[in-house]
């Protein structure tokens, strides 16, 4: 069984990240000292290979970088050097996979061991497989979520240029204002993104799925993922509640508490603790869902309030406007 972890676990190895990020940090005239501070987390930590932090210190470090570098494209950067110094086991399997979509199910089962600071829920359209992003443990800052945000879409983006000499079909939607070193993403990336976005989410055209990667070594594949199932693979506290919503959105807390084997009280306190409420995540999970049926599926209002168990149309354009701060016609609009 998956171990929970919690944004105050002391459970994630980050040294392969947080070691170069010092660096680039250092190249740039910001100290250790100051991209550490308020971490707890002294630099000589982060040099014994079985230090692990919580994702609050690596939260803080974001937020840091964000105050000191915000200008300088560290993320991006940060994600080549990262992209390829990984020797763990799952990532190695990433990397032998067949194409996109097999290197999607790779994540889906060892997500947690490559990337888990945040986690995917995939749909389907016509001619599209997309994939909505979402913080794995906690709700985090906006400058935090834009940090993240920028790694994971370099990181997508650099290796779709190494494995597959193809990125420029991928679509990117990003749930922030344009930055004002806009000029980063315009000297980084080669994808298509785009701004104000209601959800992160990340758009790839079927066909584009199933091209093959030369460079794969299928059997390679197999044994890199016989050697990850002894690591850990630990799911984020907000991944795995998301989890059990997508399975029964109705749910209530109540239901919800006996399924973690908690008190309500405690379910309660531990959802605010990661800076979010039961609410707050059945909105965001119903948000989403809209969001694809009517954007990417060219569904009408009353067959996205069908899908959502809604038997009142007005009563469904009412909750998007309050998810979204637009209606259904200006979503559409928006893409069009």
């Amino acid at each position: 069984m998956k171990h929970v972890f919690e944004n105050n676990s002391p459970c994630l190895a980050m040294q392969a990240m947080l070691l170069p990020l010092i660096e680039i940090a250092a190249q740039r005239g910001v100290s250790s000292h100051k991209l550490l501070k308020g971490s707890r987390l002294f630099y000589e930590d982060l040099h014994h290979s079985n230090k692990q932090v919580s994702f609050l210190q690596v939260a803080q470090i974001f937020d840091n970088v964000h105050k000191y570098l915000r200008h300088d494209g560290v993320s991006f950067l940060l994600a080549q050097h990262w992209l390829f110094s990984q020797p763990n086991a799952a990532f190695q399997a990433l990397l032998n996979c067949r194409n996109l979509f097999d290197m999607s199910r790779v994540l889906q089962v060892r997500q947690a061991q490559i990337w888990p600071l945040m986690f995917f829920q995939s749909y389907s359209s016509a001619h599209a497989r997309h994939f909505v992003i979402n913080p794995a443990i906690a709700q985090v800052s906006e400058s935090c979520m834009q940090f993240m945000s920028e790694f994971l879409v370099a990181s997508i983006d650099q290796l779709c240029r190494w494995r597959f000499d193809m990125v420029s079909q991928i679509t990117v939607k990003l749930p922030y204002i344009q930055p004002e070193h806009v000029e980063q993403y315009q000297a980084h990336l080669k994808l298509q993104y785009h701004f104000s976005q209601p959800c992160f989410m990340v758009s790839i055209p079927t066909s584009y799925l199933y091209r093959p990667q030369t460079l794969a070594l299928t059997t390679m594949r197999g044994f890199y993922l016989q050697q990850s199932k002894y690591s850990a693979n630990n799911v984020g506290f907000l991944q795995y509640v998301c989890s059990l919503l997508a399975l029964n959105p109705k749910q209530s807390a109540t239901e919800l508490s006996e399924r973690l084997g908690v008190s309500v009280a405690t379910l309660k306190r531990k959802l605010k603790a990661h800076n979010t409420s039961l609410q707050v995540l059945k909105d965001q999970l119903q948000k989403q869902q809209a969001v694809i049926h009517i954007s990417e599926r060219g569904c009408s209002n009353e067959q996205v309030a069908q899908q959502l168990d809604y038997a009142d149309v007005t009563n469904f354009r009412r909750n998007f406007k309050r998810w979204t701060g637009m209606t259904p016609s200006e979503l559409r609009k928006l893409f069009n």
